[in-house]
């Protein structure tokens, strides 16, 4: 989240020159107006002092000569609650007003104001807001504003030029007021600013480009919801075809992609350790792009080393690096998968960088492709139909209502057969499934005013027991406290969610936090006999935990599916784009 805007108002000197905002919409009845006014002489604390709002009228308003579009205006202050006498003030406008035009101003300083026009109607217009109230901006709500005006006004001598702001809620919390906003940048009026409402009540407002890739991200994750399937009929089918290998054409590549693939499969027994998790962790394909970001940082770095120990031909940079070459140096996306993968050792106590399952899956995907006539591609996209229209609902209605678990589906207007065309689109359909948890991930990493961060590590582990398979969803969380000038290593809070869906024992999920060494658990189920077989085995788990030297907290069962995470990607940016 970004620092560049305060909720608070602020009390501030004159600029050296205001800012013209864009021109203001038409008053239309019960619809206040906003406009950053710049007086042509200071005020009198003790009529208005800084911070203060008090009724005015337009007595007089005409364009200023020489001055681009400016207007003067000549208002007359109401009997101020100290008693002072009613008295006019000149200032200049960035837009007429007529005469008789009654607004509320608020001093944001001995020469800027701030005003409010009044509806039509003639109704009193609410002043803008300069705090947030909890019954009306609850913690965690999320709303879009829209900015009405922005006037430049600096904070003190040697401080950063700030920009006052006022800013109208067009969706979410609080939908019709008028906030007061101060930024560390200019924003221009007509920006949509989308914010939620933090735990202290303070308003945390992204960046613009931070905006746009919220915006990105979101589109993404919409995008693969829609294309992705469950990973058992993939498994399934290439464990078959692996058993019975004459149904493939005898390409050797093809077959031991398959082999890769089946390679990277943990099984419960490998996850009754903590080794063997944080294997399936590094395997299960979200960490893919920065391995291969690092390999190839390695190779340049190599190639680096050979090119400063030649003669320096033409072209080479300071240092002795050739940035053609050292590129040149890296292989191709479809020839190094392949390498890494026959590198590879399974059961190695630590993967091979680059080699995991959305690797594997890539290289498997490529391998489909090459034994497909080109033109038969673009054919095996799937016929409009109603399973389609479902994943869209679907994909709409996870977007909105929660980021975990990923919804079980599978694509079964495929069939059952086992041809290179139904395994292509089954491959590429597991691939968005594993892109869009990476989506999750970043999406829900966030950084907040206060110092305080959250990053989010979204997952899921495919699971093979016997001729089997299954799946367990991993959500992993770690917040980290504000920095505190008391606590030299501020100590984070952990929280896990798993998400499980057995035959046995239908949807389960585990939530489990960490903070310091205290841990407290709690499981839901949705099947009554699941609910009594967990609620049977807390004692056990309570004292595995104390075993293990750790403090233990509550230990609950529940019902029914426990609530959403706390979300980062904001609510209004989902609406706009789904």
């Amino acid at each position: 989240m970004s620092t560049d805007f305060r909720l608070p108002p602020i009390a501030a000197t004159p600029p050296s020159a205001p800012t013209t905002p864009a021109a203001a919409p038409t008053v239309r009845p019960g619809d206040a107006i906003t406009l950053a006014l710049q007086l042509l002489r200071p005020i009198d604390a003790l009529q208005l002092g800084v911070g203060d709002k008090i009724s005015a009228e337009v007595v007089q308003s005409s364009p200023r000569p020489n001055a681009n579009g400016q207007f003067d205006v000549l208002l007359r202050l109401a009997q101020g609650a100290t008693g002072t006498a009613a008295t006019t003030l000149p200032a200049t406008s960035p837009q007429p007003v007529s005469t008789g035009t009654q607004m509320l101003v608020q001093a944001l300083s001995q020469t800027q104001l701030m005003a409010v026009l009044q509806p039509a109607t003639g109704t009193p217009a609410a002043p803008p807001l300069t705090r947030l109230d909890p019954a009306q901006f609850p913690p965690g709500s999320t709303l879009q504003a829209q900015v009405l005006s922005q006037q430049p006004v600096s904070e003190g001598a040697g401080k950063q030029l700030a920009y006052a702001l006022l800013a109208k809620v067009v969706q979410g919390a609080g939908n019709g007021s008028v906030l007061q906003l101060t930024s560390s940048q200019p924003v221009e009026p007509g920006t949509k600013l989308n914010a939620s409402v933090g735990a202290q009540g303070e308003l945390r407002v992204l960046a613009s480009s931070a905006q746009q890739r919220q915006l990105d991200l979101l589109q993404g994750l919409r995008s693969t919801l829609q294309s992705q399937a469950s990973s058992e009929p993939l498994l399934s089918r290439l464990d078959q075809l692996q058993a019975a290998p004459r149904s493939l054409p005898a390409v050797p590549a093809l077959q031991q992609a398959i082999t890769q693939v089946l390679q990277q499969i943990a099984t419960p027994q490998q996850l009754t350790t903590a080794s063997g998790v944080a294997t399936a962790i590094k395997q299960s394909g979200l960490f893919l792009e920065p391995n291969l970001a690092r390999l190839a940082e390695s190779l340049i770095a190599q190639t680096a080393t050979k090119q400063t120990a030649s003669p320096t031909p033409a072209g080479t940079e300071a240092g002795g690096v050739n940035p053609a070459s050292a590129a040149r140096a890296l292989p191709a996306l479809e020839k190094l998968l392949p390498l890494l993968a026959s590198l590879s050792k399974p059961g190695a106590a630590e993967p091979l960088v680059g080699v995991d399952l959305k690797g594997t899956l890539v290289n498997l995907l490529i391998n489909l492709q090459q034994q497909l006539p080109p033109g038969s591609l673009g054919a095996l996209a799937l016929p409009p139909g109603p399973w389609q229209q479902a994943s869209q609902a679907a994909a709409q209605q996870q977007l909105k209502a929660g980021m975990f678990p990923l919804p079980t589906r599978a694509l079964q207007a495929l069939g059952e057969t086992n041809d290179l065309g139904s395994l292509l689109r089954l491959t590429a359909a597991l691939l968005s499934r594993i892109q869009h948890h990476q989506f999750q991930s970043l999406g829900q990493t966030q950084s907040f005013a206060d110092g305080s961060t959250q990053t989010t590590w979204q997952l899921e582990i495919p699971l093979r027991d016997g001729q089997q398979f299954n799946h367990v969803q991993m959500r992993i969380q770690q917040d980290n406290p504000p920095p505190n000038a008391k606590q030299a290593e501020p100590v984070p809070q952990w929280e896990v969610r798993l998400a499980f869906n057995l035959d046995e024992l239908g949807s389960l999920q585990a939530i489990a936090r960490l903070r310091k060494d205290k841990v407290s658990s709690e499981f839901w189920a949705e099947r009554a006999n699941t609910l009594s077989l967990v609620s049977n085995e807390l004692t056990e788990l309570r004292d595995r935990l104390l075993a293990k030297g750790l403090e233990v907290g509550e230990l609950s069962c529940h019902r029914g599916t426990p609530p959403p995470p706390r979300q980062a990607v904001q609510q209004s940016w989902i609406d706009e784009v789904t």
